[in-house]
């Protein structure tokens, strides 16, 4: 998945030159002829410039001090690499100088659309607020993930386009990402359904934190269903926060869903027992990223090479994009959504608290996430997400009613009302590589648990646990 148009020389300020692509230099009149309506790029202050790059050096040296300590500062990075459910054997490649990874690596992680804090928007409602420095970068962890979400929705995993190219395809795809992103501006406008002025208020309805506080990965989860749910969404979004993923819920009339899972796996730092599951989850097709961080400071998690995991950092203010009548923009224009310097993180350094995606087109995606999770369960891994057929406890629970043969095998699972009616039947059709699963289909049962037989989930995840941001 890599930008026909991408970056030569990545920076690590995360800014994109704007007339480079892959092939050629684009000049600005040729951009501005290919979108004659784009606006102008915004103008970074001096102040956030100053900010960002204090910060950049804090970072860098608070990640080179921390892999002194855990003695792995001269050890050389594992060689396999995974990014959103894709593998990548770096000990095949050639890399590239200034990052340490090949170049399609490089185009494939500036494909991320990167959510980072803003400045200079219109005042949030009731506040004086123009900026979310300081206190929402946990929110915009959780756009960071919604947005490669809808990128998968609307555009799959593999895909290329230029900024330039005429060819209708091209055209297509560029409109296609430019909506998704357009969904993350920040301002009030109908189209921007996942706005920080959005979050914020309704931060406000749901968790009762005044704009201007901090938010945690389960307010910010149950945010974003909230927002998903007001606009109609094309994307479901579910949330749970007991690691159970409740079926019925979700199969009954199946639209493609977003599954957010929010965990609580430790105390101060992550138990090295559910490390293997964080990496795995990484791997699944599936995944959407996760939405975690270091100790009170918030980052979204898109990949994992060993015991690190790759992040996207949103501590970095960027003006505010302005929005255009006709949605067009220009390379340029977006170039701040897009970071092309991926940074790494042990395992080891990460908060407990943390909110896995997974993303499931099709009835068929859904079916598949289970097994794999089911057979992680089964070689041993400490799995904190299960899935129930049922419906969360508060519903009925559904009736299972067998399945059909081998390689068409069909799982009817029919809701009951309090008055014993029968409402629309659940039909879920098992993989047919999956055939040899019984517990392949949204008709079985499970839970992780300890050889003892307990639940090892180590709590649920509570905002209280976020105090601050960096």
């Amino acid at each position: 998945m890599v930008f026909v148009s991408n970056v030569a020389e990545p920076r690590q300020d995360g800014e994109m030159p704007a007339n480079v692509t892959a092939n050629k230099s684009v000049s600005a009149n040729e951009q501005a002829s290919a979108h004659p309506a784009s606006a102008h790029p915004a103008v970074e202050s001096t102040a956030d410039m100053v900010v960002n790059t204090l910060r950049e050096w804090y970072v860098l040296a608070s990640d080179s001090i921390a892999s002194l300590l855990d003695g792995r500062f001269l050890q050389q990075p594992a060689r396999d690499l995974w990014l959103l459910g894709k593998h990548y054997d770096l000990s095949l490649e050639q890399t590239e100088s200034t990052t340490g990874y090949p170049q399609h690596v490089i185009d494939d992680f500036s494909h991320l659309i990167w959510c980072t804090y803003r400045s200079h928007y219109a005042p949030i409602a009731q506040s004086q607020f123009t900026t979310d420095a300081g206190w929402g970068c946990m929110l915009r962890a959780g756009q960071t993930l919604m947005a490669q979400a809808l990128q998968l929705h609307v555009l799959g995993r593999d895909w290329t386009f230029s900024w330039t190219s005429s060819d209708p395809e091209h055209t297509k795809r560029r409109q296609l990402y430019t909506r998704v992103v357009s969904e993350f501006f920040d301002d009030y406008d109908p189209r921007s359904t996942f706005s920080i002025q959005r979050m914020a208020a309704l931060g406000q309805q749901f968790e009762g934190k005044d704009i201007g506080e901090w938010f945690g990965p389960y307010g910010t989860a149950r945010i974003l269903r909230g927002l998903a749910q007001q606009a109609s969404h094309d994307v479901t979004v579910y949330t749970t926060t007991d690691g159970v993923v409740y079926l019925a819920d979700i199969c009954a009339e199946f639209r493609p869903t977003l599954i957010l899972v929010a965990s609580m796996l430790g105390i101060d730092r992550v138990n090295p027992v559910y490390y293997a599951f964080i990496q795995a989850s990484l791997m699944l097709p599936q995944s959407a990223g996760i939405a975690g961080g270091r100790p009170s400071s918030a980052l979204y998690f898109a990949g994992v090479q060993g015991d690190e995991l790759l992040y996207l950092d949103p501590h970095t203010t960027r003006p505010v994009v302005t929005r255009t009548n006709n949605n067009e923009y220009l390379q340029s224009d977006l170039a701040s959504y897009s970071c092309p310097t991926p940074r790494r993180i042990a395992m080891s350094r990460l908060d407990p608290c943390m909110v896995f995606g997974y993303y499931c087109a099709t009835l068929e995606s859904l079916i598949d996430l289970r097994s794999r999770i089911e057979l992680l369960a089964d070689d041993g891994v400490t799995a904190i997400v299960s899935f129930d057929n049922g419906h969360a406890p508060e519903s009925a629970i559904p009736e299972s009613h067998g399945s059909g043969p081998v390689g068409s095998e069909s799982i009817k699972s029919e809701a009951r009302a309090d008055d014993g009616r029968v409402s629309t039947p659940v039909l879920l059709t098992k993989l047919p590589n999956d055939s040899d699963n019984d517990d392949a289909s949204c008709n079985s049962t499970s839970r992780p648990k300890s050889e003892s037989g307990e639940i090892v989930l180590e709590g649920e995840c509570s905002d209280e646990e976020w105090v601050t941001d960096l």
